[in-house]
């Protein structure tokens, strides 16, 4: 009988190492794994032989704690599984304690002797790490001098718990909605056809430089221009706090939409690909385009190219206000310029509406998904295309639009991948000059963005886990069977790690997330065990 007794308890001791390994590898593989693979690696973690473990999961299975997926092969998969008491020290050891138990050793400074005397002086998170002064540190331990507790202060924000990040974060966003009559959030309408206040006049002009002079243009000095800065033209207005200039996340006024900065405080420039066929940086072409004055420009390229942040971009360096208007078949003429509308005394009256305000503003009108707009709409654009003036006939009304107004068009390419796209009219398409935005080709230059974007504020994704997410994406372009992850889709991909997903948990979740019907994600999680 004390023989059965020991035999159980050694076989719930095992048990609960299993569903603890099981688990760990549930979320770094991303929601399932086959039954073989955990019977085969158990025994490179734990002392627990390849049929043992496999009749413990049979037991398990019976008994709740894991779920079993059996296919018609013959195979078995592990989609769930509850864990049996405490995390083992045996499983913590073999793959790092869990997100929510801090270890101050991941600092750079920290060493075994400075974390427990950090800890005996009841520092047990890095929240309250994070708000200690260098003096409450420095000297706790004989060899946490003031350099170190001030490199250990610099650092422990980034190790914040990402709920209290968001929570924060989440507060300073709701207090710009705040009423200052009612103290509560409340919503904010914005009326397009009031914002009526032109952009500001080109800085040569008020700070009286020469029209070619660098201060008064953009300057092309990112991506392959990095090193050899190119002038383009484009002159800079001088009225950076125009409600319509995108806004660095870092401006009072910045919104939801705002751009991202780095770690300095600068919005981070887009990865700035090679136009394919004339072989410029696009953002050097597309401004060189707009300083033309008003010809109408189309850039095509593929879903979370980066096509509206290019523009974006160019608007923020420049001061230019930036209007978008995401089009659809149900888009009309009036929508664009604005409907005919009732006053109080019964008379029928134009209203101005956000493309027409656009061009009155001086503003950069960019019209996304340009082609499947209904045909009237656009082809109420063809004198604005032809002469540089806007005709709308139901207001009768000829507009000369302000001398910084521009158009650009966003489309999809005529690819498989966006076979139900509305091919565009070759009347409107033979005014346009058009620029391709291909996916960024270089891994480096793509992953510099990339990192300059997710981590400015805290380390969200270590720079060699970021290079095995790139180089996935990368490979994910180059099959047009596979669902294809933009620069859009890596941010998502290091939003879910932020929330505590393993990696390639992340990717698998986001490559599930953008499969079109017929294609299946399976294919491409064979690959990503290459990467990760």
């Amino acid at each position: 009988m004390p023989s059965t007794t020991s035999d159980n308890a050694n076989q719930s001791h095992e048990q609960s190492v299993l569903s603890h390994f099981v688990k760990r590898l549930l979320k770094r593989e991303g929601g399932q794994i086959p039954l073989e693979r955990v019977t085969l690696r158990v025994s490179d973690y734990v002392d627990i032989g390849e049929q043992a473990a496999a009749d413990l999961i049979d037991a398990g299975a019976d008994a709740g704690i894991y779920t079993l997926e059996r296919g018609a092969g013959g195979t078995t998969t592990i989609t769930g599984v509850s864990p049996q008491g405490p995390e083992p020290d045996i499983i913590v050891e073999a793959f790092g304690p869990a997100a929510d138990t801090p270890d101050f050793t991941v600092l750079s400074v920290v060493t075994e002797s400075i974390d427990e005397a950090l800890r005996d002086a009841g520092y047990g998170t890095f929240v309250a790490l994070a708000d200690a002064d260098v003096d409450d540190l420095a000297g706790l331990t004989g060899t946490l001098t003031e350099s170190r507790a001030a490199a250990i202060l610099q650092e422990a924000p980034q190790h914040v718990p990402v709920g209290t990040r968001l929570a924060t974060a989440a507060a300073r966003r709701y207090a710009r909605r705040i009423d200052a009559e009612t103290d509560r959030g409340v919503a904010r309408v914005v009326d397009l056809a009031t914002t009526d206040i032109a952009v500001g006049e080109p800085v040569y002009r008020t700070a009286g430089l020469d029209p070619d002079s660098l201060e008064a243009q953009y300057v092309s000095a990112v991506g392959r221009n990095a090193d050899d800065p190119v002038t383009t033209g484009l002159h800079v207005l001088d009225d950076p706090d125009h409600p319509d200039v995108p806004k660095a996340a870092t401006h009072p006024d910045a919104g939801d939409d705002a751009l991202p900065v780095d770690d300095t405080g600068h919005v981070v420039p887009p990865a700035v690909p090679v136009e394919p066929r004339l072989q410029l940086p696009l953002d050097e072409l597309l401004a060189k385009k707009l300083a033309r004055g008003l010809v109408p420009v189309r850039l095509v390229g593929p879903r979370g190219s980066g096509k509206n942040y290019l523009i974006k971009y160019l608007c923020h360096e420049t001061n230019r206000g930036y209007v978008s208007i995401d089009c659809d078949e149900a888009t009309h003429t009036e929508d664009l310029f604005g409907p005919l509308t009732p006053t109080e005394d019964g008379l029928i009256v134009p209203r101005t509406g956000p493309a027409k305000q656009a061009f009155l503003n001086g503003s950069v009108l960019v019209l996304n998904e340009f082609p499947v707009m209904r045909a009237g709409a656009a082809m109420a654009l063809h004198r604005l295309l032809n002469e540089g003036k806007l005709l709308v006939k139901a207001h009768g009304e000829l507009v000369e639009p302000h001398p910084s107004a521009r158009i650009v068009i966003t489309m999809n390419p005529p690819t498989r991948e966006y076979r139900d796209s509305e091919p565009m009219n070759s009347a409107t398409r033979g005014r346009f000059r058009a620029l391709e935005q291909p996916y960024i080709q270089d891994i480096e230059v793509e992953l510099d963005t990339l990192d300059a974007q997710v981590n400015g504020g805290s380390r969200v994704v270590d720079r060699g886990t970021l290079r095995k997410v790139v180089q996935f994406a990368h490979q994910t372009r180059q099959n047009e069977n596979w669902q294809t992850l933009s620069t859009r889709n890596l941010v998502i991909v290091c939003e879910h790690i932020e929330d505590g997903a393993a990696p390639k948990a992340a990717l698998k979740n986001e490559v599930w997330a953008v499969a079109e019907p017929n294609q299946y994600p399976e294919d491409a999680y064979e690959t990503l065990d290459d990467f990760l």
